[in-house]
């Protein structure tokens, strides 16, 4: 049975542009493949790797992509300390101390005459598909400051005393260092994000092992991310280990602490990522109850309820480009998989696992 599967984004749609977060996700491996691929062939590959690997029950981390989250841009097997990434979500400039970066080229599986022949209409397309991210990355960013203005109601109306003490009681009574000494490491990772279909997250599959789950509950503006910002930086001054999770669509904002030492998770838990408590264990925290003025809500509920109707409008807008973006990208994942050479594909998919293998089972002996 499979130990634990994590599930997560690297980048994210965000009102930033395409934000990458994959160096630090891929920091501390020891080797890490880059599979320089093709619409649709890289996807294939990782797809089948990782279907390999969770049916042999190890533990893996699944990192999904930011436009289609069905399918995945990279995974990482945990306990090998081996990283496998697709070159689109991949930069050179990236150095990582210590880790080997490998390079698996499966571009020799499609037949290169079929594309030459399209490459007119390759080129129109992959075009379209660069305008219509910028358009989504502009609307989102006029989405976000329409949400600051549903913000202001609520920042105007914080008690940062009150705000200020919570991050310092919780801290000191949840994160109770486990080791003298111990140098903490941040890692940091999107729980969520803007695809084609909407608001994706998967909160309930990264917190679902752990004992303690905190659901914060609040209004935009009422000092969440704030809160999380000096828990995690009191965490990390303990020497806790700590995986930040970032908006996806605001990244400089924060949406959820990990604590996996304590098995401790505490996460914004509002739309369009709304969860609530199932089980011992969990337990809500309310910030618009304890640090936001009484009566807030209704002093100034038309003008909430009007900004937060512009709000949807505007976030409907910006992933109706992410819809067109996607059904763009369709097409022309299907010029390529039309002149996929499948077996010599499954062979490609074959040699990288085997090699993996080698690797996995070094490792092993090593360690005995």
């Amino acid at each position: 049975m499979t130990e634990q599967v994590k599930h997560y984004f690297a980048r994210g749609n965000t009102a930033d542009g395409l934000h990458s977060l994959v160096k630090s996700v891929y920091q501390g491996l020891n080797t890490i493949y880059v599979v320089q691929g093709y619409p649709g062939g890289t996807a294939a590959l990782i797809g089948g790797i990782a279907s390999a690997w969770t049916a042999r029950g190890w533990n893996l981390e699944l990192i999904h992509q930011p436009l289609e989250s069905d399918l995945l841009e990279g995974i990482i097997l945990e306990d090998a300390r081996i990283g496998l990434v697709d070159s689109d979500a991949w930069s050179d400039d990236f150095i990582l101390e210590g880790t080997e970066i490998r390079y698996f080229d499966i571009r020799g599986t499609f037949d290169a005459q079929k594309i030459a022949e399209n490459s007119e209409t390759i080129a129109i397309l992959e075009s379209e598909i660069s305008n219509l991210h910028v358009k989504a990355y502009e609307t989102f960013l006029r989405t976000l400051r329409i949400h600051d203005e549903w913000e202001k109601f609520y920042i105007d109306n914080l008690d940062r005393g009150v705000m200020d003490q919570l991050a310092q009681e919780w801290g000191d009574e949840y994160l109770i260092p486990q080791l003298e000494g111990k140098v903490s490491v941040a890692t940091h990772r999107f729980l969520g994000a803007a695809t084609s279909r909407g608001a994706v997250d998967f909160v309930p599959n990264l917190t679902d092992k752990l004992q303690t789950r905190i659901f914060v509950k609040g209004r935009p503006g009422s000092g969440k991310s704030t809160l999380f910002k000096k828990i995690a930086n009191s965490a990390l001054d303990r020497g806790i280990d700590t995986e930040i999770y970032h908006c996806g669509f605001d990244p400089h904002s924060l949406d959820m602490l990990i604590f996996p030492e304590l098995s401790l998770a505490i996460f914004d838990s509002t739309a369009p990522h709304e969860h609530y408590p199932v089980r011992e264990g969990d337990s809500i925290l309310d910030v618009y109850e304890l640090a936001i003025t009484e009566g807030t809500d209704e002093k100034y509920a038309l003008e909430v309820a009007d900004v937060k109707a512009r709000y949807t409008s505007s976030m409907k807008e910006s992933t109706a480009y992410l819809t067109q973006a996607k059904q763009t990208r369709d097409q022309l994942r299907d010029i390529y998989l039309g002149a996929v050479d499948a077996e010599a594909l499954f062979k490609c998919t074959e040699s990288l696992l085997n090699e993996i293998d080698g690797l996995v089972s070094g490792i092993a002996t090593t360690a005995h």
